[in-house]
């Protein structure tokens, strides 16, 4: 891999976990170049509702990649921004696929939960189930009750060795989901080689 791609790379993994400016002259340039950045953010950030985006959160990414790249004029600031955009969206990737392994888990387990005889009977009871259960039975202090909790307790061992299971199997987003994740997720890392190319191209004609 080429130091120049290798120092691309660092950028990127750099720009993801920015503060923003911590020394005061970190400050009083990006407090210089308040006016000329920002363009994007007001059609970018998700204000309310579910999916509520933090404006703060966004500034200071921006904040810290203005503080890597010194973009000078107004060129340099709107590719930068862009770049700053792109990061944005990737988080967004990231959301997404969390939230759709999230989706499989809640559906696995409730799918283990829910499951019934032909009866319309329950097959697994809750923990939550379970433990009433046993607090009934604590009550009394007789053998037959007693092998009624060791029972009770062993289904609660089952019910979290399932839900281990499902966790394992649904820790992957599925199929369909995963070709989107990561053909989107190549797409803004294109965005984003390309829009720091023409950054390094237009500083270097200063």
């Amino acid at each position: 891999m080429s130091t120049k791609r290798q120092q691309i790379e660092a950028n990127q993994r750099n720009a993801l976990v920015s503060t923003g400016p911590v020394t005061s002259q970190g400050k009083a340039l990006v407090s210089q170049n308040a006016v000329k950045h920002g363009i994007f953010a007001k059609d970018l950030l998700i204000t309310a509702g579910d999916g509520k985006e933090d404006a703060q959160e966004y500034q200071e990414l921006l904040n810290g990649i203005i503080l890597s790249l010194n973009p000078v004029g107004q060129m340099e600031c709107l590719l930068v921004e862009k770049i700053a955009v792109d990061y944005w969206r990737l988080r967004r990737v990231l959301r997404f696929e969390s939230g759709s392994i999230r989706k499989i888990l809640d559906m696995a387990i409730n799918d283990y939960y829910e499951k019934a005889d032909y009866f319309g009977n329950k097959e697994h009871k809750t923990n939550d189930e379970i433990d009433e259960e046993i607090a009934k039975c604590q009550e009394k202090k007789d053998k037959d009750t007693q092998k009624r909790i060791a029972g009770l307790e062993q289904q609660k061992l089952r019910n979290r060795l399932a839900e281990d299971v499902a966790l394992k199997v649904g820790s992957l987003p599925a199929s369909d989901t995963y070709e989107k994740v990561i053909k989107y997720e190549k797409a803004v890392q294109r965005s984003i080689l390309q829009n720091l190319a023409l950054l390094k191209r237009l500083q270097s004609m200063r």
